[in-house]
């Protein structure tokens, strides 16, 4: 019960950092013409993918996982508000918003993919990638 305990208040933390950086790059692309601004969303959600990816590589303990990967990254990417920007685009334009939704997919895919050759080429043990 206490190591689940802790890996709850692991995964709030986590999350609170997360959020809070994500809600930093909000405020930076503040003032940036709507359709541009989603670009901070992509970027978010390319190195919160990158890092996911780096960090399943790793031997990290159950806390470290919370913490950082289901809590951090889980808060510092933001897949619900990039649902909500593809369909405004799409409102703005149909091409606009399925390029910036396949631009996404590709380089979530491929940042993740990155992450894991990073974290492998770094790790003593080369092990695979875990789950959060």
């Amino acid at each position: 019960m206490r190591a689940k305990a802790i890996s709850l208040l692991a995964v709030g933390l986590g999350g609170a950092l997360g959020t809070g950086l994500r809600y930093g790059f909000s405020i930076a692309a503040l003032g940036l013409d709507p359709v541009l601004a989603v670009l901070s969303t992509l970027a978010a959600n390319v190195l919160g993918a990158g890092l996911i990816g780096y960090l399943s590589t790793r031997q990290l303990s159950a806390g470290a996982k919370a913490l950082w990967m289901t809590g951090f990254c889980g808060g510092f990417t933001t897949f619900s508000f990039f649902s909500l920007e593809i369909l405004l685009l799409f409102e703005h334009s149909a091409g606009l918003a399925l390029g910036y939704g396949a631009l996404s997919l590709v380089l979530w895919l491929l940042a993740v993919w990155a992450g894991v050759a990073l974290g492998r080429e770094s790790a003593p043990s080369g092990s695979p990638p875990t789950r959060p």
